[in-house]
């Protein structure tokens, strides 16, 4: 299930430290142009381990800053591509008409 939500993580080295981040789709500029933001979530002094980012991976996906569960059709979505707090934009647009 996580393999599709593989592209909203990032582990990059900044300024000497390891940093994991969490990309969250962005509409800033304009209804067709989505794009990530990426937001720091964790760091670390040294280059982490697989455990490790597979820790964070796990943190970041049930934190709902990051991920929801669509409450219509259970899928774990980024919140950038949620209608509201409970419903994703493929179930908006599928039961209320709502055109994205």
């Amino acid at each position: 299930m996580t393999d599709d939500l593989d592209q909203y993580f990032l582990c990059v080295e900044t300024s000497g430290r390891w940093e994991f981040q969490v990309g969250v789709v962005s509409w800033v500029d304009g209804p067709h142009s989505p794009r990530l933001v990426w937001r720091p979530f964790r760091t670390w002094t040294k280059r982490p381990n697989t455990d490790r980012l597979a820790r964070a991976k796990t943190a970041a996906l049930r934190n709902p800053r990051f991920f929801r569960i669509c409450t219509r059709c259970g899928q774990l979505t980024n919140t950038g591509l949620m209608h509201d707090r409970e419903t994703c934009q493929s179930c908006a647009s599928r039961l209320f008409g709502i055109l994205y």
